[in-house]
């Protein structure tokens, strides 16, 4: 069995890390960890070096997040991605590597910021070619 973690940065991608973690424990799976960094080529006035930082940030997360799941004895594979759409990169390297689950993790945005931005979850679920687990 194929596991693919999608996180961020965010305090709550380590409640979505563990349970992907015990999943892979529990199924004996491989377990891939994916972050999606933003990609901001549209946005005018936009810092120098924006896209850079953010890659950077979405290096560091899955690198800590190997290093979480080696101190369960889970050895994972990482990939950093950077997109205007996170959830379709999720869905496309999940088709890539075959995966059999996706574990994503859902923040419950308000009506109104799902509308304006949507969500990375929602876009997942739709779309995975696969079963996806929702950590909330």
């Amino acid at each position: 069995m194929k596991i693919l973690v999608a996180i961020d940065d965010s305090a709550f991608a380590g409640k979505v890390l563990e349970t992907a973690v015990t999943m892979a424990v529990d199924k004996a799976a491989e377990l891939t960890i994916i972050s999606v960094a933003s990609l901001l080529d549209d946005i005018d006035d936009m810092p120098p070096g924006m896209n850079d930082k953010l890659r950077a940030v979405a290096e560091k997360t899955v690198a800590a997040a190997k290093e979480a799941a080696a101190a369960k004895g889970v050895h994972a594979q990482t990939r950093v991605e950077q997109s205007e759409s996170p959830a379709s990169s999720i869905v496309t390297y999940a088709k890539e590597i075959s995966a059999d689950r996706i574990v994503i993790g859902h923040k419950g945005k308000s009506r109104l910021e799902r509308l304006l931005v949507g969500s990375v979850a929602q876009g997942v679920v739709a779309h995975a070619p696969c079963s996806v687990f929702v950590v909330k």
